[in-house]
């Protein structure tokens, strides 16, 4: 994905997706802009230790034998090709449209994955590779998307090799090591560098469509290990091969500048979501929709309303019970107003499957309607 910017070079999130738009969710191009984030950090919350029962070492990069480089089309290589890596799998995903490819961390034995809510955001399957060249099916188990993180169960997980964490604060000048499936090749890579910074903030906007939804990510550690399309959601390691970030994004034109969430925060809301526990941006099990598809772009008709565009909608979806049809814009629900589609699916996501909640939009002839819905499951992650 392109991200255009004037000043500074784009900074791009790392899954390999089409240009698809999915029920109820939208996955832009995004331009992005990079700002240190305020000198004083927060304190990083413990998290517990991953399960270790399998008995697998640890992964360090000099464990990595390299089979040489391959060039990526957004300016970098996408890194030396390794055969496996302990403790780190592929992740393929069916999309609206089209596939998509990124990378995971294994929390536990049993089947647990950590990567980023955009490696699977949008998808109806995914299905996990572990370094044993053995494939899975996976499901969602909970996710933030404010933050960036999903947790993944494999269906038939069991003995795989666990990732060892380093939760502590990086360091700017320790080296670095990123493996993932650069270039969504179906291989893994690993590349090298070190920290440039830490308390990175950027902020994500749609580009090439008519939207002005932004999306910030912040406390990021910054790196010059040349991470591409695909490592997103994979490991950065330290020199000790301890997992210290989750590779999220990075600039999309060399020299390739890469951004990572601390690990600690990471794991922290991993815990959370395993607890079962929702709170504030965390969500367990599946989401809810109102079952239209949605665009990208905010439309205003001549009365001055403006809100989240319906492309379509699901038969016998909530929206087509409501008498919702293609062309209408939504400007509220459950009370809060609707102007883009950031407002929308940020609303959805305070809500379960169930939900009896207010809908207010305007049809294609202006025309202003109001209706009491009950959401529906989404059928997309």
């Amino acid at each position: 994905m392109n991200r255009l910017l004037a000043s500074v070079a784009a900074v791009t999130a790392l899954a390999v997706t089409p240009a698809a738009v999915a029920l109820d969710r939208v996955t832009p191009n995004y331009s992005v802009s990079v700002s240190a984030a305020p000198s004083a950090s927060t304190t990083q919350p413990e998290s517990s230790a991953p399960d270790n029962s399998s008995g697998g070492s640890t992964p360090t990069p000099g464990m990595w034998g390299g089979s040489g480089q391959s060039q990526a089309s957004d300016g970098g290589t996408s890194g030396t090709q390794v055969a496996s890596a302990p403790g780190v799998v592929m992740i393929d995903t069916v999309v609206s449209g089209g596939e998509g490819a990124g990378t995971g961390i294994v929390l536990r034995s049993n089947g647990i994955i950590l990567t980023n809510y955009h490696v699977v955001e949008g998808s109806t399957q995914i299905r996990v590779v572990d370094s044993n060249n053995e494939s899975h099916t996976a499901t969602v188990i909970g996710y933030d998307s404010e933050h960036d993180i999903a947790v993944l169960k494999l269906t038939d997980g069991a003995n795989l090799t666990t990732a060892k964490l380093d939760t502590a604060q990086a360091i700017v000048g320790d080296k670095v090591t990123a493996i993932g499936q650069g270039g969504g090749k179906g291989v893994l890579y690993t590349t090298s560098g070190t920290i440039t910074a830490v308390d990175q903030q950027i902020t994500a906007g749609a580009s090439g469509t008519a939207s002005t939804d932004t999306e910030t990510l912040e406390g990021l550690v910054e790196t010059d290990a040349q991470i591409i399309s695909g490592y997103s959601g994979g490991p950065l390691f330290d020199s000790d091969g301890e997992v210290i970030g989750v590779n999220t994004a990075a600039s999309s034109r060399a020299p390739i500048t890469g951004y990572a969430i601390p690990i600690a925060d990471a794991a922290s809301i991993a815990d959370q979501i395993q607890s079962g526990k929702e709170s504030g941006t965390v969500r367990v099990g599946p989401r809810a929709a109102i079952g239209v598809q949605i665009s990208s772009g905010t439309v205003q008709y001549g009365s001055g309303t403006s809100g989240a565009t319906i492309m379509d909608v699901v038969e016998g979806g909530a929206a087509e019970r409501a008498g919702i049809t293609a062309g209408s814009t939504i400007t509220s629900i459950a009370g809060n107003s609707i102007s883009s589609v950031t407002d929308l699916t940020d609303t959805l996501e305070r809500h379960n499957p169930g939900d009896a909640v207010s809908i207010s939009w305007t049809d294609a002839s202006g025309e202003a309607h109001t209706a009491t819905i009950t959401l529906g499951t989404a059928t997309t992650n």
